[in-house]
């Protein structure tokens, strides 16, 4: 009696061990404001939209402790749109082949990361869903810290998200680029600040493994405060007759215990006959995107914030717009944020080629070639 007494006493000694070892988190962000936006097609619009400071989302991550160093990981994340109680968001499929301007039409409840992996001393593999390197990359020295992600310029264009630009590339086969289906990544440890990251998305495609995929590279550093990185990555459409090429870079440097700088450039380029409507055959298109901002920490429940974004067309044709955004946070605690921002948008004219580029800050056939937005808000982070 007493061995059997002992003997389950041992084994739940295991039990919460193992149960020490291993962690699930439920975790997410729900981010609403009031938006007023001049210059749109039938005039002025007044809105309320979710994640204008950062995109809501919900998600669930956990971890095993395999013993040896060794972790089990995963991560699983969605889209909320928290102004209708939607969630998830579409990553869409092209069709016919090399036409493309859907914002995605396959619904996916985890869109923004579906992955799990391994960690260890050489660092980390993760198979699935994944962030591409280049959003890694410009999104490490944002201006805006990646706020206003559906007129960002570096989030639409340099992280690949405006899927009427991009949706014809990459491993999902349609709508948005920013994340790659059927990925591997893989991130090195950091040593002295310095590490590197490796990504591969297969397209899937019998008889040719080139079609719809994504391969990229990537270093940085980081010195926990200050930080540089950069990217490089291309991608195929699905009949492999043309690629889309993308370099990003991004830098951010403390200059003071109030002042952080930041600066990034990204721009893609197509090579080879594809259509994209409505501007038809996009061969030697680039786009390219150059950001400056600066954070100011007035206290530490206030941080002012100034950011600026060019953005170039060439090669099918010119085109050019820029924005200027303000912006002040204002902390209530380490988990809610109050926020203001305005942005004015300014096209090269009130022609499409211009407009498109402001990403719906200026509406596309408004006639203008300029608008202003007003944004208020508050973020709660569980």
């Amino acid at each position: 009696m007493k061995k059997s007494v002992l003997a389950l006493a041992v084994l739940g000694m295991f039990a919460s061990a193992a149960q020490a070892q291993s962690s699930v988190t439920l975790y997410g962000i729900v981010d609403a404001s009031m938006v007023y936006t001049t210059s749109q097609v039938g005039g002025k619009k007044f809105s309320m939209e979710p994640g204008q400071l950062q995109v809501s989302r919900w998600g669930i991550k956990g971890s095993e402790d395999l013993g040896g160093g060794l972790k089990a990981n995963f991560n699983l994340e969605g889209t909320l749109f928290n102004d209708t109680g939607a969630a998830g968001a579409g990553f869409g499929s092209s069709s016919p082949a090399q036409s493309f301007t859907q914002a995605g039409n396959n619904t996916s409840l985890f869109d923004r990361l579906s992955w799990v992996g391994i960690s260890g001393d050489f660092g980390s593999v993760t198979m699935g869903r994944n962030n591409i390197l280049g959003v890694d990359s410009v999104g490490l020295a944002d201006p805006l810290s990646l706020a206003h992600a559906a007129t960002n310029p570096n989030v639409m264009l340099s992280g690949l998200n405006a899927a009427p630009f991009f949706g014809g590339f990459g491993a999902n086969q349609g709508g948005t680029g920013l994340r790659q289906n059927n990925s591997v990544k893989y991130v090195s440890p950091i040593m002295s600040g310095f590490g590197g990251a490796l990504m591969y998305g297969f397209g899937e495609k019998a008889g040719d493994n080139s079609a719809s995929s994504y391969a990229g590279i990537s270093g940085f550093f980081t010195d926990g405060t200050n930080g540089a990185a950069i990217s490089y990555a291309k991608m195929k459409d699905t009949t492999n007759t043309a690629s889309l090429t993308g370099f990003a870079a991004g830098a951010k440097y403390k200059v003071h215990p109030t002042t952080m700088l930041r600066a990034t450039y990204a721009q893609t380029k197509i090579d080879g006959n594809i259509a994209i409507a409505p501007t038809g055959n996009a061969n030697n298109r680039k786009i390219a995107v150059i950001g400056l901002g600066a954070d100011y920490s007035v206290s530490e429940q206030i941080t002012l914030t100034g950011a600026y974004y060019n953005t170039k067309r060439s090669g099918d044709f010119e085109g050019k717009a820029d924005q200027y955004i303000g912006m002040v946070k204002y902390a209530f605690s380490k988990r809610t944020v109050g926020y203001a921002s305005v942005t004015y948008a300014k096209a090269g004219s009130a022609a499409f080629q211009d407009t498109s580029l402001a990403l719906g800050i200026i509406g596309v056939g408004s006639g203008s070639a300029r608008a202003g937005r007003t944004a208020v808000g508050v973020l709660h982070s569980f």
